[in-house]
């Protein structure tokens, strides 16, 4: 094992005597677990310009002597200014080195949970003597103290402050360096939605950004959902025009509208538009509502079928609905669906278990408990924990079904709000 704070101590050397220290190493393809060096980074003698000397035109490696030996520094390629190309890589693809994006990098520990420094990494020597392999990082003090006193404090190496490289995701507080194609681990997508949240709320805002941009669509937008609202705001208006619409129209419609309500009008008219008339009318809806309403609470993205159907019918009706909305628990019985006039409600499992020729009245459940939108907020949050349901229905003057309080709305709104900030979200 060898600490990348001794590697940049040594010097490239020639056979004709040349030689130009070490001050960087280019990694290879991000996608394993533990990716191999694949070039040298070193400033010519000659012209002070840097170049990179591909790994494989590396003799060998006098260790006592520090020096990396290869035939000539000349055999070295230039590294390319901005715009223009190079053999050295093929043209689009980024590098990753060592000490330029990864040391001191911001880095998350996905095993643990935690956002650290990477303050030192470590480096394998394969069976043939010459080859490296990143295998992992070092977070602590002693790190810092190997560094400064040029390797000779903690040279002994502790094992136990060695983090496996497989489970780190580095991060260089640029959000248009992903949008630029800048290369990344991308292990931090094999968490939930819920755990990376946890992991933004500790980071810098533009880090947080970065992270959130680092995502797939799906799993970004089910991470802003799942943040404070003030790191949503933070965090989104650091995201591109066209990023920022994708999340929102992946959004559940009420923390879609509580995000958009948060902005500029101008900014909010921009996304609005962005989204498109009918993606945009829901959440225009909900913004309709005056603070401290249950109107301004609900999500509006239920599930409803007429009363005059069958179990079968209403199945049928239903099956691709059913990936849409975060709530479904509950299927409301409307009269039809031009009116809307609540009628009852069914559990989805009745719905799934009965037979497909009952009608759906004779199954739903007729005495049910409303809100209606222009309620006061915070007693309606409390009449759904106290139901012991996880939603109660919210209507109109005339009883039309407008949309529903979850309980995950009921929790945000009247517990604490560091705990509420923290809390699960299970239907939003």
């Amino acid at each position: 094992m060898v600490m990348l704070s001794i590697l940049r101590r040594f010097v490239l050397a020639d056979e004709r005597g040349v030689s130009a220290p070490v001050i960087d190493f280019v990694l290879g393809p991000l996608d394993g677990d533990h990716p191999v060096v694949t070039g040298l980074r070193f400033r010519h003698p000659a012209d002070r310009r840097e170049r990179t000397l591909p790994w494989e035109r590396l003799a060998s490696i006098d260790w006592p002597a520090r020096r990396f030996r290869t035939a000539d520094l000349e055999d070295a390629l230039p590294v390319p200014s901005e715009g223009e190309s190079t053999e050295a890589r093929e043209p689009g693809v980024p590098e990753v080195l060592l000490r330029r994006d990864i040391l001191d990098a911001l880095v998350l520990d996905l095993q643990n949970r935690r956002a650290t420094r990477a303050n030192d990494l470590e480096l394998h020597l394969e069976e043939d003597g010459r080859s490296l392999r990143l295998v992992g990082v070092d977070f602590s003090v002693i790190a810092v103290l190997r560094r400064l006193s040029r390797g000779w404090i903690g040279r002994r190496l502790v094992r136990s402050k060695i983090h496996d490289w497989k489970y780190i995701e580095f991060l260089r507080g640029d959000p248009e360096a992903v949008r630029a194609g800048a290369v990344y681990h991308r292990r931090i997508t094999r968490l939930p939605a819920g755990e990376i949240a946890r992991l933004v709320d500790a980071l810098p805002y533009l880090h947080a950004a970065e992270l959130l941009t680092l995502l797939p669509n799906p799993l970004a937008a089910d991470t802003l959902e799942a943040m404070s609202s003030q790191r949503q705001l933070q965090v989104f208006e650091e995201l591109s025009k066209d990023q920022g619409c994708a999340l929102l129209a992946l959004m559940a419609p009420d923390l879609a509208a509580d995000l958009i309500g948060q902005l500029h009008t101008e900014d909010a008219r921009t996304q609005l538009d962005c989204l498109g008339p009918d993606r945009a009318a829901p959440i225009v809806e909900l913004l309709r509502y005056p603070e401290n309403t249950v109107g301004s609470m609900m999500t509006n993205d239920v599930l409803s079928v007429p009363v005059a159907l069958t179990v079968g019918q209403a199945r049928d009706a239903l099956h691709e609905r059913l990936a849409g909305p975060d709530f479904i628990s509950f299927i409301y019985v409307v009269d039809d669906e031009a009116g809307r006039q609540l009628r009852g409600v069914v559990t989805l499992r009745k719905l799934i278990t009965a037979d497909d020729t009952t009608p759906i009245e004779e199954i739903m459940n007729p005495y049910v408990v409303t809100l209606h939108a222009l309620d006061h907020s915070r007693a309606a949050a409390h009449r759904v924990l106290n139901s012991h349901l996880v939603a109660l229905p919210v209507v109109g003057r005339e009883g039309k079904l407008l949309g529903a309080v979850t309980i995950d709305g009921a929790v945000a709104l009247v517990a604490p709000t560091r705990w509420s900030s923290q809390g699960f979200r299970v239907f939003s």
